[in-house]
């Protein structure tokens, strides 16, 4: 091969290498977003009194919410943990789950209803929060001799989905039998202020033999305030 052929050759080696590297280069990668399915099919749901009697206003419109979630088969299950002693409750809704499935659209519609109560801070701590399912509880006549332990929440006022829900924080109750469970307020003056803390306890109900377990792990005997 000559001189001005071997030139020839080079060439188009270079100019289709060159068309190669700039196809790759103008590659655009997209990427799909998967977002994933919410398979949580319950709500605990805990409003209370923090000094001051409970909103009734709000604690109605609460019960009326769910007593149409009820009516309207939105909901399977309705339990209650407790009650405070300012008034309000502590409970948890369930729709029957189906493993994997996301709940329906009116489950969702029933988040954004009770998600839009807003009780007064001043008198009422309010919050829920979304679990797998609502946790079993020991029916009454297995019961012994109990004491009630309690933990900070941590909840903040103004958002009702902070603090730790009951159902979380009894995961924390190994091998301790849990007969009953509730959020209540220390019955102490808390500034009224965005982002301070509301002052609630997750309560629960355990038997006698099981105090020194509970305490070990950070968990401190409830006196009930006068």
């Amino acid at each position: 091969m000559n001189r001005f052929g071997l030139l020839f050759l080079l060439s188009i080696v270079v100019v289709t290498s060159h068309a190669e590297t700039e196809l790759f280069t103008n590659v655009t990668t997209v990427l799909t977003v998967v977002k994933p399915i919410e398979t949580r099919h319950a709500i605990e749901i805990n409003i209370n009194g923090v000094g001051p009697a409970v909103d009734r206003m709000a604690y109605k419109k609460l019960r009326k919410t769910i007593g149409n979630a009820v009516t309207n088969e939105v909901i399977d299950k309705f339990v209650i943990y407790g009650y405070a002693k300012e008034g309000g409750f502590s409970g948890c809704i369930e729709q029957r789950p189906f493993l994997g499935v996301a709940p329906s659209k009116n489950f969702e519609k029933l988040v954004t209803q009770l998600t839009a109560i807003k009780p007064n801070p001043n008198t009422t701590a309010y919050s829920i929060n979304r679990v797998k399912t609502c946790p079993a509880l020991v029916a009454e006549v297995e019961k012994n001799t109990t004491i009630f332990v309690s933990k900070s929440d941590d909840s903040k006022q103004c958002d009702a989905a902070s603090g730790i829900s009951l159902s979380a924080m009894q995961t924390q109750l190994t091998d301790i039998t849990v007969y009953s469970a509730v959020k209540k307020s220390d019955g102490l003056m808390h500034i009224a202020l965005c982002g301070a803390e509301t002052g609630n306890y997750n309560v629960y109900e355990i038997s006698a033999v099981d105090v020194e377990k509970a305490i070990k792990i950070g968990f401190s005997e409830w006196i009930e305030k006068p």
